[in-house]
């Protein structure tokens, strides 16, 4: 095919990673499109990367320290690198191994995720101007910003526009996604697990096979997790839905707590505007409060106090027969509660009563088989 117009002419006859053969053929190009060259390459193997304009990779990119990408990134393959910051979206369809993770727009990936620090999405130019130090440096020469040397100009423009391109600040995985903070501007929507030290912050909702923070959990929308839900710290959620068992330092809600299984925490339970619903038990050694109905199937234990809204009520032991309301359907605190619809009150039960009862229990739940099945499945 024959290209007539000498900009088309150019970037498509030059391959983008060979240097320059004279430093006045380029310009010209751009300064027609006023946009950075694109780099296609079949594979990427380097110390350092650095490019202005989108990248397409169509392979692996392994990557010793820095890998810096103005636009947008596709990368047809795994990505290894110490550091990676991409101010568009970034695209990778294997798995992802790096240190630290900064992604301007959105991050999608069609295998795992494994970042050993943090995983920050939603990062303006400026803040990653700043982490990268360019501003500092000495105005250029030809009076051109410490900007144009980093950023795509259409990044900024999606920027000045708020353009939620493909989803602003979002994180996507076919795979799990295992890091020590994650930051995230958009939503998170995984496949497998979410495995972290600390969620610092999640602008939307929050959806994965299982959850598991060692720290505290910062979410601004719907967490929502198909199986278990850890936190070793405080969890606050918009409102939360959890399919299997959900054990936490303390909890807050503005919406509804939802629980499959049994809710297990050592400090205050609380739904500001909605109802806390638990498929088993509740236990907690702190208070437990909320808006509208408190219902459990079987035993409600606060250590130091149960409270409902005015014109609701507290339903416990609703999956087992009044027979049983003393031993495993009961309600405990330190007064009885006002609002006490069914289970019967029991003085002096706290939340190691409950954690003995547990450990007692033979029958498995119909949600729970699948899950052991998966794991005996699993090669040790």
């Amino acid at each position: 095919m024959r290209l007539s117009n000498p900009v088309i002419t150019y970037l498509y006859t030059k391959a983008p990673m060979t240097k320059r053969t004279t430093p006045a053929t380029k310009k010209p190009a751009l300064a027609a499109l006023d946009l950075p060259a694109p780099v296609q390459t079949a594979r990427l193997k380097r110390k350092q990367f650095a490019s202005t304009g989108d990248v397409h990779i169509q392979g692996d990119a392994v990557i010793a320290t820095q890998f810096i990408v103005g636009g947008d990134c596709l990368i047809d393959g795994d990505l290894e690198a110490e550091e990676v910051f991409c101010l568009g979206k970034l695209t990778v369809t294997g798995d992802i191994r790096v240190q630290s993770l900064y992604v301007g727009h959105a991050l999608d990936a069609g295998g795992n995720i494994d970042v050993e620090y943090l995983i920050k999405t939603g990062c303006s130019a400026d803040w990653m101007a700043r982490m990268l130090e360019l501003d500092q440096r000495k105005p250029a020469a030809d009076g051109s910003s410490y900007m144009d040397i980093l950023v795509h100009p259409a990044i900024l423009k999606r920027y000045d526009h708020h353009d939620a391109f493909g989803g602003f600040g979002d994180i996507q995985a076919l795979g799990y996604v295992a890091c020590a903070d994650l930051d995230c501007h958009g939503n998170v929507q995984l496949d497998d697990v979410l495995e972290v030290g600390e969620i610092q912050f999640v602008g939307g909702h929050l959806s994965a096979a299982a959850i598991h923070v060692a720290g505290d959990c910062n979410c601004q929308g719907e967490l929502f997790s198909e199986t278990d839900i850890q936190v070793e710290g405080a969890l606050f959620a918009a409102n939360l839905i959890c399919q299997g068992n959900l054990d936490v330092a303390s909890i807050h809600s503005q919406g509804d707590i939802s629980t499959w299984g049994y809710l297990r925490a050592t400090g205050e339970v609380s739904s500001l505007r909605g109802e806390i619903h638990s498929g088993r038990w509740i236990a907690t050694k702190g208070s437990i409060y909320a808006a509208k109905y408190i219902k459990t199937g079987e035993s409600l234990v606060a250590e130091k106090g149960i409270s409902c809204g005015a014109d609701y009520g507290i339903l416990a032991a609703t999956s087992l027969p009044r027979s049983r309301w003393a031993t495993h359907g009961f309600v405990s605190a330190a007064s009885k509660p006002r609002l006490l619809l069914s289970g019967q009150f029991v003085e002096g039960k706290k939340l190691k009563h409950i954690d003995a009862l547990e450990k007692k229990r033979e029958t498995e739940l119909d949600w729970e088989v699948p899950r052991r099945l998966k794991r005996e499945m699993q090669p040790v």
